[in-house]
């Protein structure tokens, strides 16, 4: 598998279409009606996304599945299969593998390695040739996956070791208690024993040190992986919003049609808190994570502030507190400066997600968020405007919490007019009584 950085390697050869076929009927099942064939592939679709939509089919066409049948096996909406089976749509990576795997299980693939590989190649050829965006999202699919085998792995190895010095450690501690035993013994031939035992000790000794060694650089390892996720997934998301953001800029073609969506971002359309509480909570449901995050991008960035409220509040009512955690999240991480601006300024009072559940205005709430977690591009142009229009409530919230903020980002605040100053200096004037306000 080539690395995502570098794009994929070569284009392989499709396979050739086996679409349009239908199965012939046995006789003893004449009264069966025969399986539906898949319609004709477009014309107008040609290149690489046309011969990967042709692999697809043959695909399918081996698992010898309906179409409703394969995408409940395969865990996706059949509406949305029949979208990649027409070439409408790419699936997501994970999809060829679930593929590949069904089809080994049926004994159809001898190498789930090599054509898994081969469908990849193809399915990144498609996706380079609708444009750069598009490439990009499923490099990045492609990288997080690959980081994810690899902590899987790390951990395997890491649990590995970590026995394997538990049994060098039991050794030597055995090893130990029978010298001490035979010293307090007469018996024959002790000293010979006590001097094997004590070689035994010092070679479990010397392993133990030898694996403790490398359990410590696994963890490392392992944390660093971790860390590379998580680096993956905000790659992940800034370019999901990216393709939105394109998406939205080229709603229709020329001929007034609707223009073809980006696979990784389904359509998700709520225009009130209680249809997004409806589709959110079927999206969690079916473990589409990725989808229902790109909802909440989509609301903080498009809806009414004052409905944006409406939804923080709704959303602890109906038992999904953490979604209400996550609108704060996005809204600090994808909005631009004037949409934060607008969303701080929020005097709705609603009830904070956390425990305690008093009541706060929710530009109160978002202000910590903002401290701590928005661009640092982004955050100037807020506190400049909050600045211009005597908002110390909200800067007082926004230093707070840029407080753990590199010292570089720090300084940029300090330099637009907001007094952030390290972690421990905020901690300790927290802890500080404040003088009582003057009356003039």
């Amino acid at each position: 598998m080539a690395r995502p950085s570098c794009g994929v390697s070569g284009i392989l050869q499709a396979d050739k279409s086996r679409e349009g076929t239908v199965p012939e009927q046995q006789p003893e099942r004449a009264l069966v009606p025969p399986r539906r064939g898949l319609a004709p592939l477009s014309d107008e679709l040609q290149g690489p996304e046309r011969a990967f939509a042709e692999h697809l089919r043959g695909l399918r066409e081996s698992a010898g599945m309906t179409s409703a049948d394969l995408a409940a096996a395969l865990g996706v909406d059949a509406t949305r299969l029949s979208r990649y089976l027409s070439g409408q749509s790419l699936p997501e990576p994970q999809l060829l593998t679930r593929l590949h795997l069904l089809l080994a299980d049926q004994g159809e693939e001898p190498s789930i390695h090599k054509a898994s590989r081969e469908s990849r190649a193809l399915l990144y050829a498609a996706a380079r040739s609708k444009g750069p965006l598009s490439a990009r999202a499923y490099e990045v699919a492609e990288l997080q996956e690959k980081l994810n085998e690899q902590q899987t792995e790390t951990a395997r190895s890491l649990a590995q070791l970590r026995d394997e010095l538990r049994l060098e450690r039991d050794r030597r501690r055995q090893a130990e208690e029978e010298i001490v035993r035979l010293r307090q013994a007469n018996a024959t031939e002790r000293d010979e024993e006590v001097r094997r035992l004590a070689a035994e000790r010092d070679g479990a000794v010397r392993r133990a040190a030898e694996l403790e060694d490398r359990v410590t650089q696994t963890e490392a390892l392992l944390r660093l992986q971790q860390e590379d996720a998580r680096h993956a997934k905000e790659m992940a998301e800034a370019t999901a919003d990216e393709v939105l953001r394109w998406e939205g800029e080229h709603e229709t073609d020329p001929d007034g049609g609707q223009q073809q969506k980006s696979s990784l971002q389904p359509e998700l359309v709520a225009t009130s808190p209680h249809e997004a509480i409806e589709l959110m909570t079927k999206l969690r449901d079916q473990d589409e994570n990725d989808a229902a995050d790109g909802l909440i991008r989509q609301i903080v960035r498009s809806w009414p502030p004052d409905e944006v409220a409406a939804l923080y509040a709704e959303f602890p009512r109906h038992g999904r507190r953490l979604e209400a955690l996550r609108l704060l999240d996005a809204a600090a991480r994808h909005c631009d400066g004037p949409r934060l601006r607008d969303l701080l300024l929020i005097r709705t009072q609603v009830y904070r997600a956390e425990p305690d559940f008093d009541e706060k205005p929710l530009g109160i709430l978002l202000a910590s968020k903002v401290g701590s977690l928005t661009p640092v591009a982004e955050l100037v142009r807020v506190v400049r405007y909050l600045r211009e229009r005597s908002q110390e409530d909200r800067l007082e919230e926004i230093a707070s919490a840029a407080s753990y903020r590199p010292r570089t980002e720090r300084r940029q605040l300090n330099e637009a007019g907001l007094l952030v100053t390290g972690p421990l200096a905020s901690a300790f004037l927290l802890r500080r009584p404040r003088p009582p306000q003057s009356q003039g």
